[in-house]
This record gives C-alpha cells, structure tokens and sequence, in this order.
C-alpha cells in the first residue's frame, strides 16, 4: 500500500522533531560536562607544584617563613 502525502509529511516532521530533540539533549549534556569538569580551572601555582611534585618524586613544599622559636 503507497504511502499517502500526509502520511510521508508527517513522518519527515517527525523525525525532524526527534533529530532537533537529539541534538538539542546532547548541546545541553556537553555543556553540563564542560561546566562540571573543565570550567574551573585550577591555579597556575597548583598545576606547578604538582608538575614538579610528579617530575622529581618528591614532595614540593611552598617556601614559607621560618617560624620564630622563642627558645631561651
């Protein structure tokens, strides 16, 4: 039995209907993974020190001040 006009109209504005919804959902879920991962970037002074952390083995302290013993 021929498909009538209505019939293949229908079918195309419905696949155009899920294809827009697919692409749609999928924009929406990238961003939402950008967003949870990958927008917040950590500081330079982090990336660094780890860098050098992993690249030597040894842990890498930041140089702080000598702390004042009042030791008499």
């Amino acid at each position: 039995m021929p498909r009538t006009a209505i019939q293949s109209r229908f079918a195309r504005t419905s696949l155009t209907r899920e294809i827009t919804f697919a692409l749609i959902l999928k924009c929406v879920l990238l961003y939402a993974l950008w967003w949870a991962f990958f927008s917040h970037a950590p500081d330079k002074r982090v990336i660094a020190d780890t860098v050098a952390e992993h690249l030597t083995g040894t842990p890498y302290d930041s140089p702080t001040p000598p702390r004042s013993s009042s030791h008499d």
